[in-house]
């Protein structure tokens, strides 16, 4: 979450970051409540180094449910599965929806008008093209750049990542 770019200009508050790529191999190598545990104290140990603050404290939940938002999908739609490239792309898809389709929601009904109405945050356009243009955006790139960076890594640790999965049973 420290290394993180902006890549749609309309929202520059949302940066893309790698930080859900160890997290997802958490998930294929502990399970889903390893992968849980790990992500939330990725959010935890970011809230708390970059200073606790109620602006913090929304966008890290966010940040926290994004993350489950397209590691559990990924991590169903792959589990058992062989990486061929239709079950890949099929589950890169299918997590990249699930992370759009949340995020467009949660960030239309709670999280922007939080931040409007208890930090006085101005609009500079209306929220629904906001939605449409800069957060819809920002989750298709984001989920397909962060599931083609995590198949590539977990094709080249895929017998180590197995190995180490037997090792937990």
């Amino acid at each position: 979450m420290f290394l993180s770019f902006v890549i749609v200009p309309i929202v520059p508050f949302m940066k893309l970051d790698f930080s859900d790529i160890p997290i997802l191999l958490a998930f294929f190598i502990l399970g889903p409540l390893g992968g849980i545990q790990v992500a939330f104290l990725r959010s935890l140990l970011y809230f708390l180094i970059t200073g606790p603050s109620l602006p913090q404290l929304i966008g890290v939940s966010l940040s926290f449910v994004a993350t489950l938002a397209f590691c559990l999908p990924l991590y169903y739609l792959l589990k058992n599965k062989s990486l061929v490239w239709q079950n890949v792309v099929g589950a890169i898809l299918g997590a990249t929806l699930s992370l759009t389709v949340v995020l467009a929601l949660l960030n239309w009904l709670v999280t922007i008008p939080l931040y409007m109405s208890l930090l006085g945050m101005k609009l500079s356009i209306p929220l629904g093209q906001m939605i449409l243009f800069g957060v819809v955006p920002f989750n298709l790139i984001k989920g397909i750049v962060i599931g083609a960076a995590f198949i590539l890594i977990y094709k080249k640790l895929s017998v180590w990542i197995e190995h180490k999965k037997y090792l937990q049973s």
